[in-house]
């Protein structure tokens, strides 16, 4: 009998793995084992040696490290995601006054990262675009962000519940900067949340890496090429991603 094939991703990817797999064999002949959590916790489990087959990250750098230090033989960008704003439907935002309410020290401000160093994560450098276009002290806005990371809360949601729907229910928070993925999410569990598109000069859009692994699986390689080609693009784009230029023109040149 074969072993699993073992997939690290980041929590924000925790509803579309199993869809895209169910997607790649609807007959459900391919045993998976997902381990979900932080990007930055799943490449430190790779490093230490942790059997993983394929690993997606939301930041490519960790990709991109991993293969520099042979523990990939292969990488690549997976999707784009972006970051939104998550907030209580009694406020009235809207990307035309998202500034106003994030430069707004009276209101509790959350921030979703990937247990990343901090000049590295995608949450931080919207922190600093806010910091340039209010012309507010960066560490003003650091001191007031409750930075959140999936998997390391405490307490963390209930089984059942998302993570950052519940802790807008709970805890108190008022705005949230987090991934596009992870606020259709809070908003499918908390229906008292909504979530806006930042303005332009706070935008970052984060590129999600994919990586094979050098733990030999017989499924892993012809997986982590069908997660890269057109079938996947709609199941993407349904989940909140946008698909790189790059691939997509590859894809039309293949029609």
């Amino acid at each position: 009998m074969s072993e699993d094939l073992v997939i690290f991703a980041p929590g924000s990817m925790s509803k579309l793995m199993p869809r895209l797999i169910e997607a790649y064999v609807p007959q459900d002949t391919l045993k998976t084992q997902f381990v979900f959590g932080p990007s930055g916790s799943l490449r430190a489990k790779i490093e230490k040696g942790n059997t993983a087959h394929l690993f997606l990250s939301a930041c490519d750098s960790h990709t991109e490290a991993l293969f520099a230090d042979k523990h990939l033989v292969d990488h690549a960008i997976f999707g784009e995601n972006r970051m939104v704003l998550l907030h209580q439907r009694t406020l009235d935002v809207a990307q035309s006054t998202a500034l106003e309410f994030l430069a707004n020290q009276k209101l509790t401000l959350g921030a979703s990262t990937t247990g990343l160093d901090p000049q590295d994560d995608y949450a931080f450098q919207v922190l600093r675009n806010i910091s340039h276009a209010s012309n507010m002290p960066l560490e003003s806005i650091e001191r007031r962000t409750r930075v959140i990371t999936g998997g390391r809360e405490n307490p963390n949601a209930p089984v059942g519940r998302n993570q950052y729907g519940w802790i807008m229910e709970t805890q108190h928070l008022d705005l949230l900067l987090t991934l596009h993925t992870n606020a259709c999410q809070a908003v499918s569990d908390n229906q008292q949340i909504t979530f806006c598109e930042l303005p332009e000069e706070l935008q970052v859009v984060c590129s999600f890496g994919i990586g094979l692994t050098s733990n030999p699986h017989p499924d892993s390689s012809p997986l982590y090429t069908w997660l890269q080609s057109k079938n996947v693009h709609q199941i993407l784009i349904d989940a909140g991603f946008s698909v790189p230029i790059a691939r997509l023109d590859e894809s039309l040149q293949g029609q």
